[in-house]
C-alpha cells in the first residue's frame, strides 16, 4: 500500500504516526485481493484553527473507486480512530456488495419472462438481508469452533448461506405467516448451522484430519461488524476508558479478545446476546427466532453483559 501522511497546523507525534501506520496495515489486510501497489491511502491530520478540535481526512483509492472519510474529534487520537473506523465500515460495505453480486451470480435464475413481480419482490427482500446473514453465519461458525474445537474452514460460511437461500426460495410457503422475512432468514440460518454441526459429529474422522493440519484463523475473521453498525469495546464496557484517548488505542487489540470471550459464553446465553446486541433484534424478536421466552432472552443478555464486564474489568 502506498501511504501518504500529511499534517496542517499540527506536528504529528510518533505515537500517532505509529497508530496511523498500524491502521493502514489493517486496511491493507482486509483487501487481500488487491495488490499492494494498487492501493493508495492519503491521510491528512489537521488542527482546526478556531477551537481545539482535530480533523482527520482519509482518501483510499482502489481500482475503479475511491473511498473518502472525514472525522472531527476533540483530540488527534480520537480523530484518527474515528476516521479509520468509518473507513473500515465503508470498505466492509463495499466488500459485502461485491460478495452479494457474486452470490447472486451463483444462483440459478429463472428466465426474465417467467419471473413474476412477487418473485422479484421476494428476491429483493432476501437481497436486503443477505450481507447480515453472511456476517451472522461467519460469526456463529467462529464461535462454535471455539467452544466445540472445530477447525477453521471445515464448514464454509458461503455453503451455509447458499443453502439458506435455496431453502427459502424453494420452500417459501413454509414461512410462518407472522414472521417477517429477516427473522425467518436468521431462523433458517440457525437451523442449517445446527444441521451441519450435527453431521460433523457423525463424521468425527473429518474433524480429526482437519485438526491435524492445524489451520489458523486470519485476522479478518474478527471483523464481524455489520455494514452500518459496530460492536465496540468502549460501548460494551463504557466505564473502561473513562474518556482517556490514550486508552482508546488499546481497544482495537482487545476487541479480538472480546469476540473470543463472547464465543466462550454458555451457549444459550451467548445466542441471546449475539442476536440482541450484535444483530440488533429486540427480546421479542429473538424469542420468535429461537423459540425462547422473551423475558428469558432479556435475562440472558444481562447475564452475558455482566460476565463480560467482570472478565475485562479484571484484566
Amino acid at each position: 500500500m502506498n501511504l501518504k501522511i500529511q499534517h496542517r497546523n499540527f506536528d504529528i507525534p510518533q505515537n500517532i504516526q505509529r497508530l496511523i501506520e498500524k491502521k493502514a496495515q489493517k486496511v491493507k489486510k482486509i483487501l487481500p485481493t488487491f495488490a499492494g501497489d494498487a492501493l493508495d491511502l492519503s491521510v491528512m491530520l489537521e488542527r482546526i484553527p478556531r477551537g481545539s478540535q482535530y480533523q482527520t481526512s482519509l482518501v483510499l483509492t482502489i481500482p475503479q473507486t475511491a473511498i473518502r472519510v472525514e472525522e472531527i474529534a476533540d483530540n488527534p487520537i480520537g480523530s484518527v480512530q474515528a476516521s479509520f473506523d468509518e473507513l473500515l465500515r465503508k470498505i466492509k460495505k463495499f466488500k459485502s456488495q461485491l460478495n452479494r453480486e457474486q452470490f447472486w451470480q451463483r444462483q440459478p435464475q429463472a428466465s426474465p419472462e417467467n419471473r413474476t413481480e412477487s418473485v422479484r419482490g421476494f428476491e429483493n427482500l432476501i437481497n436486503q438481508n443477505l450481507d447480515k446473514i453472511q456476517n451472522y453465519v461467519r460469526r456463529e461458525l467462529f464461535h462454535r469452533s471455539i467452544t466445540d474445537n472445530i477447525p477453521p474452514g471445515i464448514i464454509q460460511p458461503e455453503a451455509v448461506v447458499d443453502e439458506v437461500f435455496l431453502l427459502m426460495t424453494s420452500q417459501v410457503k413454509t414461512k410462518p405467516p407472522a414472521m417477517p422475512m429477516e427473522r425467518w432468514m436468521y431462523q433458517v440460518a440457525r437451523e442449517q448451522i445446527e444441521r451441519r454441526l450435527e453431521a460433523l459429529d457423525r463424521e468425527s474422522s473429518h474433524i480429526e484430519d482437519a485438526a491435524a493440519n492445524k489451520p489458523q484463523w486470519d485476522d479478518e475473521i474478527f471483523d464481524f461488524y455489520q455494514p452500518d453498525e459496530s460492536l465496540k469495546l468502549e460501548d460494551l464496557l463504557s466505564d473502561r476508558s473513562g474518556g482517556n484517548p490514550e486508552l482508546l488505542m488499546e481497544v482495537e487489540e482487545t476487541e479480538q479478545e472480546l469476540h473470543k470471550a463472547i464465543a466462550r459464553l454458555p451457549r444459550k446465553i451467548r445466542e441471546s446476546f449475539v442476536l440482541c446486541v450484535l444483530e440488533g433484534f429486540d427480546p421479542v424478536e429473538v424469542a420468535m427466532i429461537t423459540g425462547k421466552d422473551a423475558e428469558k432472552v432479556q435475562k440472558d443478555v444481562e447475564d452475558a453483559r455482566r460476565r463480560l464486564r467482570q472478565q475485562f474489568q479484571a484484566t
